[in-house]
């Protein structure tokens, strides 16, 4: 049976098996600090084991950026991101905005829950700012 949880806590660790196909995965550190900086998690266990989690920031009013949404490989395709999904969407319900970032791939799957496409800018920075020296300003 799986079991969906709104404001759950995640413990580090529980996050090894995510991120397998990451370009560069982030470190036991920048996992604690995403878990600790997350304004809503969300998770999905089945028999008390982490399948899928879904991470959000919000100022609390207007707008909410769905920061992470992450299913194990075994359980992808069994309904587990929808389910999270229509979680985070019923909880920021009346805000002004509600912002996600995908991948190219991933875009039909967000629009089925309302996402539209637009226009944004991005750095990113495989180091997690930890250890690069390049300055990103222009």
């Amino acid at each position: 049976m799986i079991e969906y949880k709104i404001s759950d806590r995640i413990i580090p660790n529980e996050l090894n098996h995510f991120f397998q196909d990451w370009k560069s995965p982030p470190s036991l550190e920048i996992k604690g600090e995403l878990l600790d900086g997350a304004d809503l998690i969300i998770t999905s266990r089945e028999n008390g084991k982490l399948i899928g989690f879904l991470t959000a920031i919000s100022d609390g009013a207007m707008h909410a950026f769905i920061t992470l949404v992450e299913v194990l490989k075994t359980h992808q395709g069994k309904g587990v991101g929808r389910h999270l999904m229509k979680l985070a969407v019923s909880h920021f319900k009346g805000y002004y905005d509600i912002v996600l970032i995908t991948d190219p791939d991933k875009g039909a799957f967000y629009k089925k829950f309302g996402f539209n496409e637009i226009y944004g800018m991005h750095i990113r920075d495989f180091t997690y700012g930890k250890g690069s020296t390049s300055d990103n300003t222009a």
